[in-house]
C-alpha cells in the first residue's frame, strides 16, 4: 500500500469497511456513495477504457475515502495505481532531481489508475506548476488512462485556475459527482484523550 501512497490513516478504507462504520445521513454522501460503488463494481472496464471521476465539492465529505476504496479494490486484483496528494506530487517534482524524478515521473504518467487527490490545493500561483499538472493530465487523456480527481473546488473554481481545454478533458473521460454539506469530520474531545491515556495505563499494569 505505501508503494501506492497510501499511508496508515487509510489503511482499513475499504467499501466493506466504510459500509461496517456506517455513512452519514448527508444524502449527497449517500447518493454519491452508491455512485461510486457503482463505478468500482465495473472497474476493469471502467478503466480499461480510461474512464475515471471527478469527486468535487467541500471539504470533509468522503471524497478521499472514497477515492482510496476504488483504489484499494483495484490494487487488489494484482493492477498498479498510486493516489498522491496534489502537494506532495508538486513537492516531489521540485525536490528530486535526475534519475529519481525521471522514474517518478513516468509511474505517475504511465500507472493504470491514478488518483490526484486535492486539485487546486498545490501552489497554483506558479506558471510551472500549471504547466506541470496540465501535461500529466493530457498524457494521460492521451493514454486513455484512468484518472480519479478530488477537489474542494467548483467547476467554474477548476476553470478559473486551470485551463478550459484541461477541465474539459476530465469531464469527457470522468463522472463528476458533487458532494455538497457540511464536513463530516469530528474535532476530537478531551474526554477522547482522558479515555487514551487511561487506557494507556491499564495496559502498563498488565505488562
Amino acid at each position: 500500500m505505501r508503494r501506492a501512497g497510501i499511508y496508515r490513516r487509510f489503511y482499513d478504507v475499504t467499501f466493506d469497511s466504510i459500509e461496517a462504520r456506517g455513512l452519514p445521513e448527508n444524502p449527497s454522501i449517500l447518493k454519491n456513495y452508491g455512485r461510486v460503488k457503482k463505478y468500482a463494481s465495473n472497474l476493469s472496464t471502467e478503466i480499461k477504457q480510461g474512464n475515471g471521476m471527478i469527486l468535487a465539492g467541500n471539504y470533509g465529505t468522503m471524497k478521499t475515502t472514497m477515492a482510496i476504496a476504488v483504489l484499494r479494490k483495484w490494487l487488489s486484483t494484482g493492477e498498479s495505481g498510486i493516489f498522491v496528494p496534489m502537494c506532495s506530487l508538486i513537492d516531489n517534482l521540485f525536490s528530486m532531481c535526475g534519475e529519481e524524478r525521471r522514474v517518478y515521473e513516468k509511474h505517475i504518467r504511465d500507472t493504470r489508475l491514478l488518483i490526484l487527490d486535492d486539485l487546486g490545493g498545490e501552489n497554483t500561483d506558479q506558471s510551472w506548476i500549471l504547466s506541470k499538472v496540465d501535461s500529466i493530465i493530457t498524457e494521460r487523456y492521451n493514454k486513455m488512462l484512468a484518472t480519479i480527481v478530488t477537489t474542494n473546488l467548483s467547476q467554474s473554481g477548476l476553470e478559473t485556475t486551470y485551463s478550459g481545454r484541461i477541465l474539459d478533458r476530465l469531464k469527457s473521460t470522468g463522472y463528476y459527482l458533487r458532494f455538497d454539506g457540511e464536513s463530516e469530520r469530528r474535532p476530537l474531545q478531551w474526554s477522547q484523550i482522558v479515555s487514551l491515556d487511561s487506557m494507556r495505563k491499564r495496559r502498563g499494569k498488565e505488562s
